[in-house]
């Protein structure tokens, strides 16, 4: 796929773009984590972990519903540390250990319900 550009401050990134920039929901980035050898979830981690502050001070500018395309972009290579964080600093390894693979988890968002 054809990415903006990442906003400059974050060009640091790019390398992962095509790993995680055109993943859209966390089913997405879980299988990815799962697929992606150990020392790329490593790199990643190293790259990003350490900048997240600095990447939600930037995000924080804008509207979360309407972020530019160059945001929305780094929003979504970002969200892969999610899911590269469990394998470099949880499980030492891209699968949950003594999990099937493949396999995927069902997240749903039921809210608060006030009684």
């Amino acid at each position: 796929m054809n990415h903006p550009a990442l906003p400059e401050n974050f060009a640091f990134l790019a390398p992962f773009v095509a790993t995680w920039g055109d993943l859209h929901t966390q089913d997405e980035r879980y299988r990815r984590r799962q697929e992606l050898p150990q020392g790329e979830l490593e790199a990643f981690h190293a790259a990003l972990a350490p900048r997240l502050e600095e990447v939600f001070t930037h995000l924080d500018q804008f509207d979360p519903q309407a972020l530019p395309e160059a945001e929305a972009l780094l929003f979504r290579v970002v969200l892969g540390l999610t899911e590269a964080s469990q394998a470099v600093e949880i499980f030492g390894q891209p699968r949950v250990p003594y999990a099937p693979f493949p396999h995927s988890v069902a997240m749903e968002w039921v809210g608060y319900q006030p009684h």
